[in-house]
């Protein structure tokens, strides 16, 4: 097989999101479930348990899993085998500190939360993160030498067996919630195995030379990326706390409804930048005057990212009431403007930034950023409540603070790379894709909501979908387009 199989960055990227599908499909499959065969208590235990989990986790990862992608690419691959096991020392360190306090402080947990249940199962639960953290930056290191099919293969494999250690066992012996936990607790030894192993594929055959990293040089790169993530959740925790604060729970379940990114532009994004920061970080090393393949590749991952993205932004924009209420009923149509707000959003963030302000090394500007923007989300979305009293305003608010962050992020890279933003983002290429999106959606919206209309919603929906899609690739031509070109060179290479 022609080694130039695995060199693309959009078909690693592809490995990518097939590993990210391949972990939504779990959560997606084992919360349906668990809801399903335990009690509503016992589910909301579980729930609260994986709350706390993923809450402290932003914490103690302390930023590391993205330290692989940045060290590896500045070091022969020689030395790479001595920067994981030196990085992996440090997960298996504060994993152990992490399992002393969910078991220890299991109970002070259970009262904040008010749920006494929360002791047993956090305690049962406990022994998972000193496994866990240590398979953690997986993606970094495949990325890296550009295995990214490594990772997917993993992946999957991994949620799978998670999925049938956790869920079957509640449907076929007890349907409680410490049987899911002990069964997610087995399967994070299994998967700290498997992930131990994966992670020395790349370096099999190589003679291990010990590389001049330090600890102190790991935590200067990774704490400020920890302070960035803690600022991330106090952004996103302040919409919800204010909505269900101020304004009930009524509107609370509408906002939350609404208030949600579309999972394949999480997805698409994540993928880009696993594969973007490696490259970015060795092409930084290898030359630190030159910025043009850079802004190249930047340019290019936008206009890819644009043309899979922006079609279904666009779509939902215009179709958002009646998903909504396709998904979750009619009593929930008011949150279509809350969910049509996170579009706009989405519609900005068509790019990953951060992975050039990383191997640009400016992470310190990167935490400041995201601490300077949830204190300023915190201040305006309280004056916003006392002057406004409004859900929409709030949210609204929360939209404008998110898209100033990208335009902030982005006038820094260019300031750094020393061009325009003009530059570096293809705006000429994406006002096209979205014109081409929007005259479509606007066919497609009258064709099914004045003239044709079908009862059933679901469908209807589903037939304005492909109608949409065929109407963008007969377009594609007036608007010198190619929608199939991001996925061509993939099947391309299959095929070879």
């Amino acid at each position: 097989m022609n080694n130039k199989l695995f060199q693309s960055n959009t078909y690693q990227a592809m490995w990518v999101g097939l590993g990210s599908i391949a972990s939504f499909a779990f959560s997606i499959i084992s919360a349906a479930v668990l809801s399903r065969f335990l009690s509503k208590s016992e589910y909301g235990t579980y729930k609260q348990v994986m709350y706390v989990y993923n809450t402290l986790l932003v914490v103690f990862t302390l930023g590391l899993p993205k330290a692989y992608a940045y060290f590896l690419p500045r070091f022969d691959i020689k030395y790479g085998n001595g920067i994981v096991n030196k990085i992996n020392v440090i997960f298996f360190l504060i994993g152990l500190i992490f399992t002393l306090l969910l078991y220890f402080g299991a109970p002070t947990i259970a009262t904040i939360l008010q749920n006494p249940d929360l002791v047993s199962s956090m305690r049962l639960f406990a022994i998972t993160p000193v496994f866990i953290l240590p398979t953690m930056g997986i993606e970094g290191i495949m990325s890296t030498y550009k295995k990214n099919y490594i990772n997917a293969i993993y992946t999957i494999i991994t949620r799978i067996l998670m999925l049938l250690l956790v869920a079957l066992p509640a449907v076929l012996y007890r349907a409680d919630c410490n049987t899911a936990i002990v069964g997610f607790s087995i399967s994070s030894i299994i998967t700290c195995v498997i992930g131990l192993i994966v992670k020395k594929i790349p370096y099999r055959g190589i003679e291990s030379v010990k590389a001049q990293l330090s600890y102190s040089e790991i935590f200067r790169f990774s704490l400020p990326l920890m302070l960035a993530s803690l600022g991330g959740i106090a952004i996103k925790s302040a919409d919800q706390f204010f909505v269900s604060r101020y304004f009930g729970s009524e509107v609370f379940a509408d906002f939350a409804n609404g208030s949600t990114d579309l999972p394949f532009v999480g997805m698409i994004l994540s993928a880009a930048a696993t594969v973007l920061l490696p490259e970015f970080s060795r092409s930084l090393a290898s030359n630190k005057d030159s910025y043009n393949d850079i802004i190249d590749l930047w340019r290019r991952t936008a206009v890819k990212s644009a043309l899979i993205l922006y079609p279904l932004i666009v779509f939902c924009m215009f179709f958002s009431s009646d998903i909504m209420v396709c998904l979750y009923g009619n009593l929930y149509a008011a949150s279509a403007v809350y969910f049509f707000i996170i579009l706009i959003v989405d519609l900005f963030t068509i790019a990953p930034y951060y992975p050039i302000i990383i191997a640009l090394g400016a992470t310190k500007y990167y935490a400041n950023v995201h601490l300077c923007l949830a204190l300023t989300v915190w201040v305006l979305e309280f004056v916003v409540v006392l002057f406004f009293s409004s859900a929409l305003a709030i949210a609204i608010t929360s939209a404008v603070m998110q898209i100033i962050k990208v335009i902030v992020m982005t006038k820094f890279i260019a300031n750094k790379l020393n061009v325009r933003i003009v530059d570096i983002f293809p705006i000429r290429e994406l006002l096209t894709i979205i014109s081409s999106n929007v005259l479509c959606g606007i066919v497609v919206f009258i064709l099914f909501t004045r003239i044709i209309q079908i009862n059933n919603l679901f469908i209807s929906l589903m037939l304005s979908f492909v109608t949409y899609v065929l109407m963008l690739f007969f377009t594609e031509q007036i608007f010198k387009l190619n929608y199939l070109a991001v996925v061509q060179p993939f099947f391309h290479k299959i095929k070879r």
